[in-house]
């Protein structure tokens, strides 16, 4: 678990980065809730929104987003290149 969090870390090390995730997390994870209790459009606004505001974040950083680190590590797995 500790290189887990030193490595979310690491790349979240820029100041406004850190912030914007900061902000977005919980706006993602409370879109999602806000949608399934009926308030779909706003639950959709939050959720987008928040990924938007982590995206700019990693922007700023030079960072990639952990989701695409994640499917770039799959899609190796499941795909792997001849050297």
């Amino acid at each position: 678990m500790k290189t887990i969090i030193e490595k979310w870390v690491s790349r979240h090390s820029h100041p406004i980065n850190a912030i914007l995730h900061i902000i977005g997390i919980p706006a993602t994870f409370i879109g999602g809730g806000v949608a399934f209790s009926g308030y779909v459009i706003t639950g959709i606004l939050l959720f987008v929104g928040g990924y938007a505001i982590q995206i700019i974040g990693h922007k700023i950083e030079g960072s990639e987003v952990g989701e695409l680190m994640l499917f770039k590590h799959i899609g190796a797995k499941l795909f792997p290149t001849k050297k």
